[in-house]
């Protein structure tokens, strides 16, 4: 039997219309990895540390960028009946997802996380923080202090932060959970606003990406630096043959070392393509063993966008908000690039002379 949807059509649009903003650099996708462990069962808290490390790092990012953030949270299928990881079935990945939006949604009204409560959490982070970062980050903090002081001098209300949307990864077979028909007749994934699959999908027959192609959610596709130009072209044209700005969001996991020679030649064949995507950066997933290259891939993939006068589009975060094993956490990588591009907005006010 069919799971019920768990959500309307109306909000996977809803989010594809803010993507088609980031991939013109007008809004910044922020995507949260799963705070579940590995192998185990989504728990309360889990996703609520997950939903709270996406609200503090909204703050810090809006103020630094100038534009609005969106937010995503990710969710993980639990492991099977009897404990043992494999491809995760249509009904655990109904489950989990269940699960996430319904703490998502109870994020709604009256208690919806708004700008004071992030900011006070981030000045907590900050305070705590080791001396030397504490330094970089307290005039940071110290300015979105003082605008939101002014806003409620004002009169003004700081605003709830945006609802975070839900993501999850395509199943090669989604026969449990038969996509909801949406405005126009189209079908759309009822489980997760965005669907993600991984660049390897783009051969022919691949049953990941023909699954996605019928479905009118964003979707997001995970290069790394194997991927062929080819195969990513390949996947424009199965996945987004219409073009249409907000439909597909690439995550790039090239590693510090690998980035620069990498992404210009890429996002110029995609641009060529007249693909209006979404670029977004994952610095974790090559740099497990050098905790500098987290910094450094992150901090060249805002560069080189600048250089080529495209737009980075979105960040991935870890669940976690402290680095581990010596790598930098969330919202250590999240203080360090809005320092620098904080920075950029405000430089340094020149000195006067002083007169002799």
């Amino acid at each position: 039997m069919a799971c019920p949807p768990l959500m309307w059509p109306g909000e996977a649009g809803e989010l594809r219309g803010k993507l088609a903003a980031a991939a013109r650099g007008e809004a910044f996708l922020l995507h949260a990895g799963s705070g579940t462990p590995p192998g185990a069962v989504p728990r309360a808290e889990h996703i609520t540390r997950q939903l709270t490390l996406l609200a503090q790092a909204m703050v810090v990012l809006s103020y630094a960028l100038g534009v609005p953030v969106v937010p995503v949270a990710e969710i993980h299928a639990p492991p099977a009946a009897d404990g043992r990881a494999g491809p995760a079935r249509p009904p655990d990945v109904h489950r989990a997802s269940a699960m996430a939006l319904n703490l998502v949604r109870a994020f709604s009204g009256d208690v919806r996380p708004d700008v004071p409560w992030a900011h006070e959490l981030n000045r907590a982070f900050v305070a705590s923080s080791p001396e030397r970062e504490r330094a970089r980050y307290e005039p940071l903090t110290g300015r979105i202090g003082s605008a939101l002081s002014f806003l409620h001098a004002c009169a003004g209300r700081p605003a709830v932060l945006p609802r975070p949307a839900v993501s999850r990864t395509v199943l090669a077979d989604d026969s449990a959970l038969p996509p909801a028909d949406g405005p126009g007749g189209g079908r759309w994934d009822p489980v997760g606003h965005l669907v993600w699959l991984h660049h390897s999908s783009a051969g022919a027959g691949c049953g990941p990406a023909a699954a996605a192609a019928r479905i009118g959610n964003p979707l997001g596709v995970v290069v790394e630096a194997d991927t062929t130009h080819d195969a990513v072209l390949t996947l424009i044209d199965r996945l987004d043959p219409e073009r249409s700005a907000g439909r597909l969001t690439f995550l790039t996991r090239f590693g510090a070392d690998r980035i620069t020679d990498l992404l210009p030649e890429l996002v110029q064949k995609v641009a060529s393509t007249e693909a209006e995507v979404v670029w977004a950066c994952d610095p974790w997933h090559r740099n497990r063993r050098d905790p500098a290259g987290v910094l450094a891939e992150a901090d060249a993939f805002m560069e080189l966008h600048r250089t080529l006068g495209t737009h980075a589009g979105g960040l991935h975060l870890p669940p976690h908000h402290d680095g581990a094993a010596g790598r930098p956490g969330a919202l250590d990588l999240v203080l360090a690039l809005a320092v620098t591009a904080s920075d950029r907005s405000h430089p340094p006010k020149a000195t006067a002379p002083v007169a002799e």
